[in-house]
């Protein structure tokens, strides 16, 4: 009797394994499928992007659809690499007999028993679980959104097309604007479209933002535009305050086209400074005093301050690209012209460091050169390390991300491959217009060890490929490890 149970026990026990192990093989299938079904979407999807953003849109309407389009390509793309890179890394540690993942669903910083790596943040997790209905609902979503584009290829041909240069993708967004597209154009109608019957007053349009956000670039993006160009006789650059002396003022463009009359005068305010209702009447009446009918004012701020001056209601607000945009500029950026899908390890390296950077566009550009010149797994995960060490270290000290930290003009920590620890004293941000006024040192030399310093020194941290082309230095000092140690460690009592 015994053995006859023990036989039926054994029986149960070899379906129920065979049962669970067969749903979870089609389980994977059925999920290996559906990404396959989400890549193919994501294609088509990337091919109406390509051929609209090659073309002179101007109807807001079309302009906004794209935007929707190009934001639900990126939440799609963020989506499939996040579970694709997920499911590798789950077979990598099924395969070692478990052990720690450090893909991009874990955190961001070494998670130590001793250690407050309260800084960590996970990743923007698109799903829980195995994801299987995440992605079966972005495929619908995605499914829909190109059906609703059927009107919009329709009317894409009937605006001209944009000659490009045979740039690789990476070169493309290299030397151009990246997310702002919308933007640009609503900037550039506000200031071809005529003065409203009845509007005596100067039109001012006001584009707010925090620091490092594209303001500038926007701005100069806006004027290069050769419908602005043609369309006023002069445009001038006033960089600080609204009541400088003219010895800051810069003349970009001037014609000689005097039937036209019309002026734009571009004023970048400083952070820190705040209007008060005295001021901006004295703006607006030396600006009309001085400004031909029709001529118009774009003034940059990061404070919100700035939005009272605007005439017409119309704000452009600038923020930091979400994850999913990000994550798309990034892997660009990162890999050139090398495909992401045929090194699928440095891909999930790759969003783990796009996360330390909190979406800065400057970071992405520094950590993104050096990792397209080596693609190694071992040095993109060094690479690695070494962010999460300097954003750990910079919270347990300042209490505040890096990225923070320099918003906020204050200094931080860097890391660098040589062991040595460098702290910023910030003049931040310090843009550098003339070639022969930036230093010879580059911070990224001194980072990777290839350029000796001691003491207190200026570093160049960025030369900006796309308009206004700017350098952007740095004050640094080097800071020796035995100091941080010291204080970190307080004398014990005996």
């Amino acid at each position: 009797m015994e053995t006859f149970i023990s036989a039926v026990f054994g029986d149960l026990v070899n379906r129920s394994v065979s049962l669970v192990v067969e749903r979870y093989y089609r389980r994977q299938t059925g999920m290996a499928e559906n990404l396959q079904r989400l890549r193919w979407m994501l294609l088509r999807i990337h091919i109406i992007i390509e051929n609209a953003e090659g073309r002179q849109i101007t109807n807001q309407a079309m302009l906004r659809q794209l935007q929707m389009l190009r934001e639900a390509m990126y939440e799609g793309s963020y989506l499939l690499d996040t579970v694709r890179y997920h499911m590798r890394q789950q077979e990598s540690v099924n395969y070692k007999s478990g052990g720690q993942s450090s893909s991009a669903l874990s955190k961001l910083g070494p998670a130590k028993a001793n250690d407050v790596c309260f800084y960590s943040r996970r990743v923007n997790m698109p799903f829980q679980g195995d994801g299987v209905k995440e992605v079966q609902e972005m495929i619908g979503n995605l499914r829909s959104a190109i059906d609703d584009m059927s009107e919009f290829i329709l009317f894409l041909k009937s605006y001209p097309p944009i000659s490009h240069g045979p740039y690789s993708k990476y070169m493309f967004l290299e030397k151009c604007m990246f997310g702002r597209q919308v933007d640009m154009e609503e900037a550039i109608n506000f200031l071809l479209q005529p003065d409203p019957p009845g509007m005596e007053s100067l039109q001012v349009l006001p584009i707010v933002g925090p620091a490092r956000v594209g303001k500038s670039t926007l701005v100069e993006h806006v004027c290069y535009n050769e419908r602005v160009r043609n369309h006023f006789s002069s445009i001038m650059l006033c960089d600080g305050y609204p009541t400088a002396s003219e010895g800051n003022r810069v003349v970009k463009k001037q014609t000689t086209h005097a039937s036209y009359g019309r002026s734009l005068v571009i004023l970048e305010l400083a952070h820190d400074f705040v209007l008060d209702e005295r001021q901006c009447k004295k703006f607006y009446s030396s600006a009309e005093s001085h400004m031909p009918p029709g001529s118009k004012v774009i003034i940059t701020s990061r404070s919100e301050n700035i939005v009272k001056l605007g005439t017409t209601g119309a704000v452009i607000t600038l923020n930091y690209l979400p994850q999913e945009a990000y994550w798309y500029l990034f892997k660009v950026l990162a890999f050139g012209s090398t495909n992401p899908e045929e090194h699928p390890d440095l891909a999930s390296i790759g969003m783990e460091i796009a996360e330390t950077l909190y979406g800065s566009f400057m970071g992405a550009n520094i950590i993104c050169g050096l990792l397209r010149a080596n693609l190694d797994p071992r040095y993109w995960r060094k690479i690695l390390v070494l962010q999460r060490n300097q954003v750990e270290r910079n919270v347990l000290r300042c209490g505040e991300h890096p990225h923070s930290l320099l918003q906020k003009s204050r200094a931080i920590y860097i890391w660098t491959m040589c062991n040595r620890t460098i702290w910023y004293k910030v003049r931040y941000p310090d843009k550098c217009f003339q070639v022969n006024d930036v230093p010879k040192i580059k911070l990224l030399d001194v980072q990777t060890g290839s350029a000796e310093t001691r003491g207190k020194f200026e570093a160049v941290v960025w030369r900006s490929r796309i308009p206004p082309y700017y350098s952007y230095l740095m004050s640094c000092e080097m800071e020796t490890p035995n100091l941080i140690a010291k204080k970190k460690r307080p004398r014990s009592m005996v």
